[in-house]
């Protein structure tokens, strides 16, 4: 087209006019793919929101010829709006798909906790036999876990069984110790937070802020 002609001719029409006709066209896509469902298979880490580091997306063909800058402009010219590039440590960038991860742990809606005052606690449940391990070994991930589940405060009637007394151990864990350690924890959309733990999948016990045992009884007021 003519007016394409005349813009070629100056270097930053010719550029933008790369940046929209090849990178968002083709890499546009590509990187959506790699994001929502192939990083496992690239060995990359994705957090539990979908983000990837991007110096690690960058050592991956075709991707490696682009830079922090190419993938920002990316996101953020995207007619799909598909990609998000974000700095969530300093000079730490990372980017994401914002939706439809096939990634069976990856939930986009699911909120960092960067403060302790976004939530009101974190608390575990184990039984007796459950603590004989974990104030040992600190809680770990179960075999088919990504994430260690946690509650915010205790449920009103948790752990009440009307079939025999039970006895719940409620531990507290102390988020702020937890966030200078280097846990990442989540909220989830129901309130319920998350941590992956740390590099061994593990929230160690002297991250440990309270520990409580819980017991409901079950009396017979009144038979027949």
């Amino acid at each position: 087209m003519a007016y394409q002609k005349y813009f070629q001719g100056h270097k930053r029409f010719k550029n933008w006019f790369e940046i929209v006709n090849v990178k968002t066209a083709k890499v546009g896509p590509r990187l959506a793919w790699l994001l929502r469902h192939g990083a496992r298979s690239r060995d990359l880490y994705v957090r539990p929101d979908g983000f990837v580091l991007v110096e690690e997306v960058l050592r991956i063909n075709p991707f490696r010829r682009l830079s922090l800058s190419d993938l920002r402009e990316i996101a953020k010219i995207d007619p799909l709006k598909r990609l998000q590039v974000k700095e969530l440590r300093p000079r730490q960038w990372w980017i994401r798909a914002i939706a439809k991860h096939s990634i069976e742990f990856v939930n986009p809606t699911w909120k960092e906790i960067t403060n302790v005052r976004q939530v009101k606690g974190a608390v575990y449940f184990t039984d007796a036999d459950g603590w004989q391990r974990i104030h040992l070994e600190g809680i770990r991930k179960g075999p088919d876990e990504h994430m260690i589940p946690l509650f915010q405060t205790i449920p009103e009637h948790f752990g009440y069984s009307r079939a025999e007394s039970s006895t719940i151990i409620v531990i507290h864990i102390d988020v702020s110790q937890a966030l200078r350690y280097g846990l990442t924890f989540f909220v989830k959309h129901d309130k319920t937070i998350a941590t992956e733990g740390d590099a061994d999948g593990c929230i160690l016990p002297h991250l440990f802020q309270k520990v409580e045992r819980l017991q409901w009884s079950k009396a017979v007021v009144l038979d027949n």
